[in-house]
């Protein structure tokens, strides 16, 4: 009887995770990156779920901060993994970065999830779309700036170089 009373506790848990890890994975894939829908569902999830387990199924005895730290560090693995760097022409780029900081970001948000604090899990997903929108709309703006330079000028601009 304990397990169905646990059940029903953490079950809405883990479906808010996936959830908000979904909704950011669609929005990450529709802008073809690296990661998208399942990566970012299942990484929420799989910290949701960790951390139930850390908080509540090991027992009383044991510190919950031991099994997130773990988290914490297993999720830089995961995040470097989606950064690369490019060379082109003498001009070196990094991509992912977003990607990799919304890997962090999810991995604290399953965390919260797990402890259950929803509201503090749902506003900050709704700050990191907030902020994925912005930047996209600044590197636009500066990529208009660049191309209204060049045209004018016949260079590239001395921050294209700098980035």
């Amino acid at each position: 009887m304990e397990e169905l009373t646990l059940l029903q506790e953490h079950i809405p848990k883990l479906l808010l995770a996936a959830l908000i890890g979904g909704i950011i994975g669609i929005e990450r894939g529709n802008r073809g990156g690296v990661i998208g829908f399942g990566t970012l569902s299942t990484l929420t999830l799989g910290c949701t779920l960790l951390t139930i387990i850390s908080a509540y199924a090991i027992g009383t005895d044991a510190d919950p901060s031991r099994l997130i730290s773990t988290i914490i560090s297993s999720i830089g693995f995961i995040g470097g993994g989606v950064i690369f760097t490019q060379r082109n022409d003498n001009e070196k780029s990094v991509r992912g970065l977003t990607s990799a900081s919304i890997v962090f970001c999810l991995a604290a948000i399953g965390i919260s999830i797990g402890l259950g604090y929803y509201g503090i899990a749902i506003v900050t997903a709704i700050l990191i779309e907030l902020n994925v929108f912005i930047s996209r709309f600044i590197k636009k703006r500066r990529k208009e700036n660049d191309e209204d330079y060049e045209s004018e000028f016949g260079t590239k601009p001395l921050g294209e170089f700098v980035r």
